[in-house]
This record gives C-alpha cells, structure tokens and sequence, in this order.
C-alpha cells in the first residue's frame, strides 16, 4: 500500500504532539504547561492541514530512500539518548556531552566552535536561569 508522505509525516507528528500533551500534565507548575500546550495545539493542527494536503495530492507519492530519511532518523536517536541521559545525569553534563555531538552530525568541524558554544550554553542557562530566575535544572 503506497501513501503520501504528507500523510504518514502527518500521523507521526500528531503522535509525537498528542504524547508530548499528555506529559505536560505532568508540570509540577501547571501555569508553566500553557505555553507549551499552546504550540502543541497549534502544531496538531497543521499536522491536520498536512495530512489532508496528502489526502488531496493522491499522485505525490514518492517512496523514501533511506539516505534522505538517515540523517533525521540519527538526529531523533541523538534526542531520545540526549533526554535519557539528561534525566540521569543532569541538564549540564548531558548539554556538554551532545551539544558538541549534534554539531558535529551538523557539518561543524571547528574544533573552537565545537568546545566553546557547550560551554557558553550551559554558562548562559546557568546565569539566566540558576542564578537570576533562581530555577532548579533538571
């Protein structure tokens, strides 16, 4: 059975927003889950515009090759990884650790780049929201 990408994007997207809904229930803060909330809401409903694009556009069919699905496919992978670790060993560790991977997978070679931007990250989150917004990170 052939389907439009549009359509299969669509229905995986609308998973991935419906799921990221539900685990916003899970604020300890419920007033901080509006904002997210909203993007997902609005986000589900271009999903919907997307998948009926694909229903409209029955002839667009065109099967994926793996080579232009690998690099999204690692890039999700390295979230999933990069989330786990964060909840095992903290915003700051896990950011130093895959930040500098992403970028690599990105096409950045500069080594400077790749050491400074991590460490400028996790010292821009810690001033902004450690320290002045007096936030505890994960």
């Amino acid at each position: 059975m052939k389907i439009n990408g549009d359509i299969g994007i669509g229905i995986i997207l609308l998973i991935i927003e419906a799921v990221f809904y539900a685990v916003s229930f899970e604020f300890i803060n419920p007033a901080a889950a509006q904002w997210p909330r909203g993007v997902l809401i609005v986000s589900a409903v271009l999903s919907v515009f997307l998948i009926i694009q694909g229903i409209r556009d029955k002839d667009a069919y065109v099967a994926p090759e793996f080579k232009s699905i690998k690099a999204p496919l690692l890039a999700l992978l390295v979230m999933v990884v990069y989330c786990t670790v964060m909840d095992l060993a903290g915003f700051f560790i896990s950011t130093i650790i895959f930040c500098p991977l992403g970028m690599y997978l990105m096409g950045q070679r500069n080594l400077k780049a790749l050491i400074a931007v991590p460490i400028g990250l996790d010292l821009f989150v810690y001033v902004l929201f450690v320290t002045q917004l007096q936030l505890q990170m994960p």
